[in-house]
Protein backbone atom coordinates (compact mmCIF):
# COMPACT_ATOMS: atom_id res chain seq x y z
CA UNK A 1 0.00 0.00 0.00
CA UNK A 2 0.95 3.59 -0.91
CA UNK A 3 2.18 6.24 1.90
CA UNK A 4 -0.65 9.13 1.57
CA UNK A 5 0.44 11.62 0.20
CA UNK A 6 -0.12 13.60 2.89
CA UNK A 7 3.00 11.82 5.83
CA UNK A 8 5.77 13.27 4.07
CA UNK A 9 4.86 16.90 4.14
CA UNK A 10 6.93 18.72 6.84
CA UNK A 11 3.98 20.56 9.16
CA UNK A 12 4.74 23.97 6.90
CA UNK A 13 3.35 22.15 3.84
CA UNK A 14 0.64 20.21 5.38
CA UNK A 15 -0.28 23.19 6.68
CA UNK A 16 -0.24 25.35 3.48
CA UNK A 17 -2.06 22.05 1.63
CA UNK A 18 -4.97 22.15 4.20
CA UNK A 19 -4.74 26.12 3.24
CA UNK A 20 -5.28 25.12 -0.68
CA UNK A 21 -7.41 22.32 0.03
CA UNK A 22 -9.80 24.49 2.00
CA UNK A 23 -9.65 27.66 -0.24
CA UNK A 24 -8.32 29.84 2.84
CA UNK A 25 -5.48 31.18 1.67
CA UNK A 26 -1.75 31.32 2.83
CA UNK A 27 -2.24 34.97 4.36
CA UNK A 28 -1.67 32.87 7.74
CA UNK A 29 1.99 32.14 7.25
CA UNK A 30 3.17 35.37 5.88
CA UNK A 31 4.85 36.00 8.95
CA UNK A 32 6.47 34.15 11.55
CA UNK A 33 6.92 31.08 9.74
CA UNK A 34 8.26 28.58 11.66
CA UNK A 35 9.45 24.48 11.21
CA UNK A 36 9.01 21.46 13.30
CA UNK A 37 12.05 23.02 15.66
CA UNK A 38 11.00 26.44 15.23
CA UNK A 39 13.26 27.58 12.74
CA UNK A 40 11.90 30.50 10.59
CA UNK A 41 10.81 29.29 6.99
CA UNK A 42 11.85 30.53 3.63
CA UNK A 43 7.73 30.43 2.48
CA UNK A 44 8.67 31.27 -0.80
CA UNK A 45 11.07 28.07 -1.43
CA UNK A 46 8.13 25.77 0.46
CA UNK A 47 5.35 27.25 -1.71
CA UNK A 48 7.29 26.88 -4.57
CA UNK A 49 8.27 23.48 -4.08
CA UNK A 50 4.58 22.81 -3.87
CA UNK A 51 3.74 24.42 -7.40
CA UNK A 52 6.79 21.97 -8.61
CA UNK A 53 5.72 19.03 -7.59
CA UNK A 54 2.16 19.88 -9.46
CA UNK A 55 0.07 19.92 -6.03
CA UNK A 56 -0.85 23.85 -6.09
CA UNK A 57 -1.31 26.86 -8.32
CA UNK A 58 -1.46 30.45 -7.23
CA UNK A 59 -3.65 32.76 -7.57
CA UNK A 60 -3.76 36.34 -7.15
CA UNK A 61 -7.47 37.12 -5.75
CA UNK A 62 -9.55 39.26 -8.46
CA UNK A 63 -12.72 41.46 -8.18
CA UNK A 64 -16.11 39.65 -8.75
CA UNK A 65 -19.69 40.79 -9.41
CA UNK A 66 -22.29 38.22 -9.02
CA UNK A 67 -25.67 38.01 -11.39
CA UNK A 68 -27.54 39.61 -8.79
CA UNK A 69 -24.74 42.51 -8.54
CA UNK A 70 -23.51 42.04 -5.66
CA UNK A 71 -19.75 42.64 -5.28
CA UNK A 72 -17.03 39.99 -4.24
CA UNK A 73 -13.56 38.18 -4.89
CA UNK A 74 -12.90 35.06 -7.07
CA UNK A 75 -9.00 32.96 -7.76
CA UNK A 76 -7.54 34.92 -11.49
CA UNK A 77 -6.04 32.34 -13.55
CA UNK A 78 -3.38 30.73 -12.11
CA UNK A 79 0.66 32.26 -12.42
CA UNK A 80 3.00 31.11 -14.39
CA UNK A 81 5.43 29.28 -12.87
CA UNK A 82 8.20 31.63 -14.13
CA UNK A 83 6.91 34.50 -12.77
CA UNK A 84 5.82 33.11 -9.29
CA UNK A 85 9.57 34.29 -7.44
CA UNK A 86 8.80 37.75 -7.89
CA UNK A 87 5.15 37.85 -7.15
CA UNK A 88 5.70 35.90 -3.65
CA UNK A 89 8.40 38.50 -3.32
CA UNK A 90 6.13 41.58 -3.03
CA UNK A 91 5.42 41.66 0.48
CA UNK A 92 1.81 43.47 -0.13
CA UNK A 93 0.80 40.26 -1.60
CA UNK A 94 1.11 38.79 2.04
CA UNK A 95 -0.53 41.66 4.40
CA UNK A 96 -3.82 41.64 5.61
CA UNK A 97 -5.52 44.67 4.20
CA UNK A 98 -7.96 46.53 5.71
CA UNK A 99 -10.30 45.76 2.75
CA UNK A 100 -12.08 42.36 3.23
CA UNK A 101 -11.88 41.02 -0.45
CA UNK A 102 -8.52 41.48 -0.48
CA UNK A 103 -8.26 42.01 -3.79
CA UNK A 104 -4.49 41.76 -5.40
CA UNK A 105 -3.37 39.11 -2.85
CA UNK A 106 -2.82 35.85 -3.39
CA UNK A 107 -3.79 32.22 -2.55
CA UNK A 108 -3.59 28.27 -3.05
CA UNK A 109 -5.65 26.23 -4.77
CA UNK A 110 -4.96 22.32 -5.52
CA UNK A 111 -4.57 20.88 -8.23
CA UNK A 112 -5.82 17.59 -10.22
CA UNK A 113 -2.46 15.67 -9.55
CA UNK A 114 -3.24 16.14 -5.62
CA UNK A 115 -7.04 15.10 -6.05
CA UNK A 116 -5.89 12.43 -8.02
CA UNK A 117 -3.12 11.48 -5.12
CA UNK A 118 -5.65 11.23 -2.33
CA UNK A 119 -8.56 9.96 -4.03
CA UNK A 120 -5.60 6.92 -4.91
CA UNK A 121 -5.62 6.63 -0.93
CA UNK A 122 -9.40 7.46 -0.37
CA UNK A 123 -8.91 10.76 1.05
CA UNK A 124 -10.56 13.65 0.87
CA UNK A 125 -8.64 16.12 2.44
CA UNK A 126 -6.69 14.92 5.55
Amino acid sequence: MVDSPWTALTRVEHDLMISATEASGILVYATNSKDEVGHAVDLPQIVLGLVDRGWVHIHRLERWTSPDGQAGATYGPPIPRAEIPAVLKDPAVWDDPDDPDWIGAVTLSVTETWRALNRQQGHTAE
